[in-house]
This record gives C-alpha cells, sequence and structure tokens, in this order.
C-alpha cells in the first residue's frame, strides 16, 4: 500500500507539473482582424504581425506593431512585397525580414527587410533556393536561414539556406536531414538553430525535432516532441525552446504547449495555450514573455509567462472550490460561472462523468467509486471564438 500511495503522489506531482507551468494571459486583440497564416517576429521591444488571409479569404499585406507596455497595436507600412500568406518571417538585430510564401501571382521567392525606425521595406537578394510556401525560418547571430517547404513541383523540399546580412547573399548550407516537410517549426536558442514537427507527405503529421551546428554546418538530432504536429508555432525565452498549437497525428486541432530545455535535451508539459486550440498562429517572444495569437479564424493574442506560478488568468477571475477536500464521498463544487461543464477523472485519466453547470454550487457523489486521488475539471467558455478554459481541482477521496 505505501508503495501505490507514494506512486500516486508521485503521478499527482507530475500531472500538477504538466497542467500548471506557465501562466497564459489574454492581451489586447490583434488590430489587423480575424487573421490566419500570418507572419510573426520581434524587434527590441516589439512585436510585430502581418499579411496572412482575413476571415473573408482575402490575402492581406498589412503590417502592425505590438507594444506590450502599452498593451496596444499600431499599424505600420504595408508589407512591400504585396498580400500572401504561408511566408517565413524573422529578425536580425533590428531589422526585420519577410520573404516566400504564395500570393495572388503566385509561388513566391522574393524576400524583403523591414526598418522599424524609419517605418520602411526595402526588396533583398532574392531567396537562394527555389520558390516555395511552407517553409520555415530563424535567424542566429547576424545570418538568416530558411529551409524545407513546399516548392512549385508541389513536393516538399529539405533543402536549407543561410542569408548573409552584411553582404546581402544567399548560400546552400547541408539540407535538413529529416524526412521533406511543411509546415514546420523554426526558431534559434543562443548560437543554435531547430527545427521540428511538420508534415510529411508520407506520414503526416510529425515530431521529430532536429538541431543545427552553424559553425560546422551539421545537423544533430535531438528529443522528440511528445506528440506529433503539423501547423504549430513556437519560439524562444532565454535557453529554451517552445511549440505548441497545431494539428496532431488524427487531424485535430491542439492548444498542447510543449517546453524544449536544450541543456538536458528533454521536453516538459507546459499549461495549455489560453485560446482556442488552433493551426497557423503566430508567435514571438520579447524579453522573457512569449506572444502568440491570430490562427484559424481568430484574432485573439496572448502573453505566456513561463516564471509565474499559480493559476491561469481564468481562475483569478471566477472562483472555483471544493469542499469538503478530502471527502468520503460527497463534496460540493461552488462556480460563480452559470456557463460550463464540470468533469471529473481518475488518476489514469479516465472519465467518470460529466454535466453542465447549472447553479452556483453543484454536489457531487464519488461514494461508488474507490478511495484514491480523483480531478475535476471546470470547462468555460471565454467568450471568444471556439474558445474554452479548463480550471482543474485535485479530490482526495478517503
Amino acid at each position: 500500500m505505501k508503495k501505490v500511495f507514494s506512486f500516486l503522489i508521485a503521478y499527482h506531482l507530475w500531472f500538477i507539473a504538466c497542467i500548471a507551468q506557465g501562466v497564459w494571459t489574454q492581451k489586447a486583440d490583434f488590430a489587423g482582424g480575424i487573421r490566419n497564416i500570418a507572419v510573426g517576429f520581434s524587434i527590441g521591444t516589439k512585436g510585430y504581425i502581418g499579411i496572412g488571409d482575413s476571415a473573408s479569404s482575402n490575402h492581406k499585406k498589412d503590417f502592425w506593431e505590438y507594444n506590450p507596455a502599452m498593451d496596444s497595436w499600431t499599424q505600420k507600412t504595408d508589407f512591400g512585397g504585396g498580400a500572401r500568406i504561408w511566408a517565413v518571417g524573422f529578425s536580425i538585430g533590428n531589422k526585420g525580414y519577410i520573404g516566400t510564401g504564395t500570393g495572388n501571382s503566385g509561388i513566391k521567392k522574393d524576400f524583403w527587410e523591414y526598418n522599424p525606425i524609419t517605418d520602411a521595406w526595402t526588396q533583398k537578394a532574392d531567396f537562394g533556393g527555389t520558390p516555395r510556401y511552407f517553409a520555415v525560418g530563424f535567424s542566429i547571430g547576424i545570418n538568416g536561414y530558411i529551409g524545407t517547404g513546399r516548392d512549385t513541383t508541389g513536393n516538399y523540399q529539405t533543402d536549407f539556406w543561410e542569408y548573409d546580412q552584411s553582404n546581402n547573399i544567399w548560400s546552400q548550407k547541408s539540407s535538413f536531414p529529416g524526412s521533406a516537410r511543411g509546415p514546420a517549426v523554426g526558431f534559434s536558442i543562443g548560437n543554435r538553430g531547430y527545427i521540428g514537427t511538420g508534415n510529411d507527405a508520407v506520414v503526416g503529421p510529425t515530431k521529430d525535432f532536429w538541431e543545427y551546428d552553424p559553425a560546422n554546418d551539421t545537423w544533430t538530432q535531438k528529443a522528440s516532441l511528445p506528440s506529433s504536429r503539423c501547423a504549430a508555432t513556437g519560439f524562444t525565452i532565454n535557453n529554451n525552446g517552445y511549440i505548441g498549437t497545431g494539428v496532431d497525428s488524427i487531424g485535430n486541432g491542439t492548444n498542447t504547449f510543449w517546453k524544449y530545455d536544450t541543456l538536458n535535451n528533454a521536453w516538459t508539459q507546459q499549461s495549455s495555450f489560453g485560446g482556442s486550440a488552433r493551426q497557423f498562429a503566430v508567435s514571438f517572444s520579447i524579453g522573457a514573455k512569449g506572444y502568440i495569437g491570430t490562427g484559424g479564424i481568430t484574432k485573439d493574442f496572448w502573453e505566456f509567462d513561463p516564471s509565474a506560478n499559480g493559476v491561469n488568468e481564468l481562475e483569478s477571475k471566477i472562483s472555483v472550490s471544493v469542499y469538503p477536500n478530502p471527502t468520503s464521498g460527497k463534496f460540493t463544487l461552488d462556480c460563480k460561472s452559470m456557463n460550463g461543464e464540470i468533469s471529473v477523472y481518475t488518476i489514469e485519466g479516465e472519465k467518470l462523468f460529466s454535466q453542465e453547470i447549472q447553479k452556483e454550487k453543484t454536489e457531487i457523489n464519488l461514494n461508488q467509486q474507490q478511495n484514491g486521488i480523483y480531478f475535476l475539471q471546470v470547462s468555460i467558455p471565454s467568450g471568444k471564438i471556439k474558445s474554452e478554459k479548463k480550471i482543474t481541482k485535485k479530490i482526495i477521496k478517503e
């Protein structure tokens, strides 16, 4: 019995760690309206989102700056390359870059530089590979990188290219060693680049993850993401990478969110993305905070604080309590929201039952269940499109 109890406590601690790492806070909606398959990056203390598809499936060329200190958006000069979707964006130093993608005139390979000081776009040397979309990009030091994606042949690619900002030239590097794919996730941590997940034409969503060393022009396979996905998004904070949202291996949208620890080559599940499950969201980091927004048919925008402890924003606004706890069988859920659903799970994750919240206080009976640890989950719509928040409480029956 002692071993079983110890296992349950360890499992509980792991479960809580998985659902309570970091806090998501909803910020001002993206001011350009509902947007999908856009591009985002950060320069200094500001974030940028632009181009993509609108709710009416019209390609867009507008470009917006986000100020986290004011939680406000300001429209900037339209992207110089014209309206398009499925492009790549990253920043090098104090400049931003957007290239490739598809526009009204077909698949692109042009490449543009944005100067936030002059609020102006300048066309640079075309991307060195074939025109494409679904590619990934990131920067390491003073160089940018673009690779993978689908080109005009309709096939996914593995070629990988370096952009020399100083000389405005592209050079081909060692090809990405994983399977040809897109849309994957790419980001850099320190002096290394990373590409992972994405859609393989044969097997579908993938979960392998690779590190690129520009000094030696070599790739090394690292620990795979615990769950396959494509059309996800990612960013870095300090020495950690983060990947979340996207479409899973059976075609369902997901809002799960994972942290990659470079030191231990390990993934840890974080608090699920605060908005609804979605694909082709945009993300970037500013300082010690990460941001994800748009994607699917949404315009909401969220901030992630990996160092924050405690409950997410929703629980701080909506009072949820259970008593008595521990319980001999019956307990009361006190929830100020009158709109949502209650579910109870075993420690193994099996759902015992669920019901709609119909009153402020709901009595729940576990008399027919064995003594042990259970989890009560309260799911409450946030009022945003297809958005739902979940609050989890541990219940001990003894």
